[in-house]
């Protein structure tokens, strides 16, 4: 997308205090953190008060180099099966007030495969005693060493409260865009492979969680960018498809899925059960996102097989329908409510033009998350659709329901290499702002988004424009012939009509001719607008226009003020003196006022922006020819 310097120089003539513009037959163009915790939850209006956790426990200052005892996970199937374990030790305060077991498993392969992605969790049994659960492993390890959670941490997490709504209270790094961002539109393309990194659950340095990432729906374009960012991505089978998953009883040991997109595309964090008392579970014995409340479907999950791997032995798994929510996610692992339903966004994607196909899913209510998985979403529907890679053409139409508010719909359109993965970047950027923006908490009821695609790239550039005449009157209709570069085509003319509005003094007239995301970033650097509210901002956003559009702008000096995040032009001399003796940064001084504004609609995208220059005298001022 064109860069904003080139509006930059239209425009940096015209805003000033005295304008002396000089017309010309023809005009050219001018020149070529970290994830936010979420709000503390209240007190529910329920008792919360758990009963002691059932089982005899050990803690981790009781145990000894060389003291043995045994695992529980899942292999094959949902039934859960005894391993061997070694205690080496405990790695105390690793982490504030948390000390680590570090232990040597053995037995169902566990010698050749390592400690393998999926036994996050795995409950860990001396002395029959219950010690604590697997965490994390060493890549690469020629050992099954892992690092085990002590379980006097875990069921710390039984105290905590049930969560009330969620609210994320500030963007994640990388997201915090503002308006102004928007308007510019120019996000970078690797911005979705930075954010997947935030799905990456923390763990030691040097060692790497023992959870398992599952995928099914998202292509290999899509998944590779998931694997890039979390590791090994395995396929699964379609949630609610049935299986041994669908009827398993979670207990110690079992297999347990945190479900973050579901329906014809699914993604999932497969680990285990670790402990369960009546409808509380406690599993993983780790963090997932470090979110604190959460509200996260929670499944069972079946395993299919273990395929050893030199780098990272994993299951093969499947998960049942959600029966149950994990609400909280802390240091130690995640607590999770059987019967507790976790609400989801619905998305919906629909890919025209190369391919006719719908994709309908639920996305997880994390609101540090929510705009990432809408945004991959619908690249893998993109991906499995159609194709995501090579040079293209796609328009994209996506439609946000906003709760109070009426929906946002944006478009865009978007032409080159990579195109689909920028179309995605530009729904993360605009939903993050929508999720994360200052002014207003704001709930994302559903979003729908149509891509339509091209198998080529179709935009021009626009060249010149060529005005029939530069000295006009008021009222008059002037004939502009614009020139265009089509991509790897000819020149060709477009002829246009530039309506002089019947009310125009005598002076200079502006017009400023361009694209309709480049004549945005114009107007938003000629009004200068201090936004102060939600609305303010949602009106902003429905004016945007995209790159189909051809926008016409009449401009004229009219001295004014942008107070309030409103604009007010051609004040008296009076009142702008008021508001600059008052010292007050609420008044933007303005030098030009809208005179008139016309779109047109365009069978193709195109680039740029230029300017004409014309000066409006009626015909009595005109200088007799005598």
């Amino acid at each position: 997308m064109k860069t904003t310097w080139t509006i930059a120089i239209l425009i940096a003539a015209l805003s000033a205090p005295e304008i002396a513009a000089q017309p010309s037959e023809h005009s050219r163009p001018s020149g070529p953190t970290e994830p936010t915790e979420p709000t503390e939850p209240t007190e529910p209006t329920e008792p919360t008060e758990m009963p002691e956790m059932p089982g005899a426990t050990i803690s981790a200052d009781a145990l000894s180099r060389g003291q043995t005892g045994y695992g529980l996970s899942v292999f094959a199937g949902t039934e859960p099966e005894r391993f061997d374990v070694e205690v080496l030790g405990v790695l105390r305060n690793s982490k504030p007030e948390l000390s680590y077991i570090l232990a040597r498993l053995s037995g169902q392969d566990l010698e050749r495969s390592g400690v393998v992605a999926g036994m996050s969790g795995s409950p860990i049994y001396i002395d029959d005693k219950l010690a604590g659960a697997v965490a994390f492993s060493y890549q690469f390890g020629l050992d099954a060493i892992a690092g085990i959670t002590p379980i006097d941490a875990m069921r710390q997490l039984s105290e905590l409260p049930v969560p009330a709504r969620l609210r994320a209270s500030a963007a994640p790094a990388g997201l915090d865009f503002d308006l102004e961002d928007l308007l510019k539109r120019d996000f970078s393309v690797d911005l979705l492979a930075e954010q997947l990194t935030l799905l990456r659950p923390p763990s030691l340095t040097g060692a790497r969680s023992s959870v398992q990432w599952t995928a099914s729906g998202f292509g290999e374009v899509t998944t590779g960018l998931l694997r890039r960012a979390l590791g090994e991505i395995t396929p699964a089978g379609s949630l609610g498809g049935g299986g041994g998953a669908a009827g398993a009883e979670l207990v110690p040991g079992s297999g347990v899925a945190a479900v973050l997109v579901r329906g014809d595309l699914n993604l999932a964090a497969h680990g285990t059960v670790t402990d369960r008392n009546g409808d509380e579970v406690l599993a993983f014995g780790h963090p997932m996102f470090s979110l604190g409340p959460v509200n996260l479907p929670l499944a069972p999950s079946e395993t299919i097989t273990v395929i050893a791997n030199a780098a990272n032995s994993f299951k093969v798994s499947n998960a049942g329908e959600t029966i149950g929510a994990f609400d909280q996610d802390r240091e130690a692992g995640v607590r999770g409510r059987l019967g507790l339903e976790a609400p989801t966004t619905p998305l919906t994607v629909r890919l025209r033009g190369l391919s006719d196909r719908d994709f309908h899913m639920e996305v997880a209510n994390l609101p540090q998350l929510r705009p990432l998985l809408f945004a991959v979403s619908a690249l893998g529907a993109i991906n499995t659709g159609s194709y995501a890679g090579g040079s293209q053409g796609i328009d994209l139409e996506a439609r946000i329901a906003l709760r109070g508010h009426d929906d946002l719909v944006i478009r865009q359109s978007f032409d080159g290499d990579q195109v689909a993965v920028t179309a995605v970047v530009h729904l993360l950027g605009f939903a993050a702002f929508l999720e994360y923006n200052p002014l207003e908490e704001v709930e994302i009821e559903s979003v729908e988004v149509e891509l339509t695609q091209v198998d080529r790239p179709r935009s021009a550039t626009l060249v010149a424009a060529h005005p029939q005449r530069v000295r006009v009157e008021p009222g008059d209709t002037l004939p502009v012939s614009l020139e265009l570069q089509a991509y790897r085509g000819e020149r060709y003319r477009r002829e246009i009509e530039v309506e002089v509005p019947a009310e125009a003094r005598d002076g200079s007239y502006y017009v400023l001719i361009g694209d309709g995301t480049s004549m945005d970033t114009a107007r938003d650097s000629i009004e200068r607008r201090a936004i102060e509210s939600f609305d303010q901002a949602l009106a902003q956003l429905r004016r945007l226009r995209s790159r189909r559009e051809l926008v016409i702008y009449g401009l004229v000096p009219a001295p004014g003020l942008s107070v309030g995040g409103e604009v007010l032009p051609d004040l008296p001399g009076s009142v702008r003196s008021i508001f600059a003796a008052s010292g007050t940064p609420a008044g933007a001084p303005l030098w030009l006022d809208f005179a008139d504004e016309r779109v047109e609609q365009l069978d193709r995208p195109i680039d740029g922006a230029l300017r004409i220059d014309l000066q409006v005298r009626r015909r009595s001022d005109r200088p007799s020819r005598d």
